[in-house]
């Protein structure tokens, strides 16, 4: 992820409501040698602006499975 280039702003969508790259089922996130977080688009295989994945979408963004599985699907 570390080698990812940086998505541009001008490629996302401004959102106020639930569907920003957070929820999105294709955010990753990882840190990197120095201990910084890195957030990513997994589909893109490009790294997000710091700060946009909680007020930001793109035309690919997809609803977590995770709310319809429930929070931990595993531990039933």
């Amino acid at each position: 992820m570390e080698s990812w280039s940086i998505l541009s702003v001008s490629d996302l969508r401004l959102s106020r409501g639930s569907s920003v790259c957070i929820t999105c089922q294709h955010f990753r996130y990882g840190c990197d040698e120095q201990g910084r977080t890195l957030l990513a688009c997994e589909r893109q295989h490009q790294q997000l602006p710091q700060g946009t994945h909680l007020t930001h979408h793109c035309r690919q963004w997809a609803p977590s499975w995770n709310h319809q599985a429930g929070w931990a699907p595993e531990v039933a």
